[in-house]
């Protein structure tokens, strides 16, 4: 459940050191309440929290969240029409340090990160998951 998630941080104020290199879950949210991403880290015994959530923070399009985040989102609240990937980065690193904040949970492992996550997934119904 939701209750077993860290306190919430902010995108914009997050010290890396606290967030864990470990394996685990992490709900992202845009704004107040709204659940727009369910995650893991720790696939095939590789990544961590602390790395996967940076990655995000950066904006990289090659991130599944930022690439659902650009499309559904991000795309549209600028004037011009984003065409070259860096810009892309940069427009969804200003929306997520602007607006998005997270919560996680550390698991012993990659394979009880992914129940945990398609648990949370059915819970939560996450805005950009597919």
């Amino acid at each position: 459940s939701v209750s077993v998630l860290s306190d919430r941080i902010t995108f914009a104020d997050v010290n890396w050191e606290q967030v864990p290199k470990s394996p685990g879950v992490y709900v992202i949210y845009y704004k107040k309440d709204e659940v727009i991403y369910v995650g893991m880290a720790g696939r095939n015994g590789k990544g961590n929290l602390r790395n996967r959530l940076r990655d995000h923070r950066s904006g990289q399009i090659v991130n599944m969240f930022a690439q659902y985040l650009f499309l559904a989102r991000v795309q549209f609240e600028v004037p011009d029409r984003i065409t070259h990937p860096r810009d892309a980065k940069s427009a969804c690193h200003k929306y997520i340090v602007g607006r998005c904040s997270f919560r996680y949970r550390v698991t012993g492992n990659g394979a009880q990160a992914r129940i945990l996550e398609s648990e949370l997934k059915k819970a939560l119904k996450p805005t950009l998951n597919p």
